[in-house]
């Protein structure tokens, strides 16, 4: 006695009846969402490596920031004081340094 009355799986359609598609369909969830490498995964991979070159470019600007400081810094020592005077807030014996801060509301 067959499990499947033949007259049932003669009103499915041959193509639903292909062994072969629905295993190239299990096997294509399988490749999107439960593979390690799915493609909910690689989404994440993409929005994380867009996010680390946005930083990569932020610490670029900044070094040559650093760097034309440095370069400044280090080309005399009038620059020199200039610098620590702008920057560290540095004064001489005789000298008073008022600082102005606008209040925050």
């Amino acid at each position: 006695m067959p499990l499947i009355d033949p007259s049932l799986k003669e009103k499915i359609p041959p193509i639903l009846r292909n062994k072969f598609l629905w295993l190239f369909v299990l096997y294509f969830i399988y490749l999107l969402f439960i593979n390690q490498n799915s493609l909910i995964s690689q989404v994440r991979l993409a929005l994380r490596l867009r996010d680390l070159e946005k930083e990569e470019q932020y610490y670029r600007k900044e070094i040559q920031q650093v760097e034309s400081d440095m370069k400044e810094l280090f080309s005399g020592v009038d620059e020199m004081e200039k610098f620590a005077r702008e920057h560290y807030w540095m004064k001489r014996d005789s000298e008073d340094v008022y600082i102005f801060m606008e209040e925050e509301k």
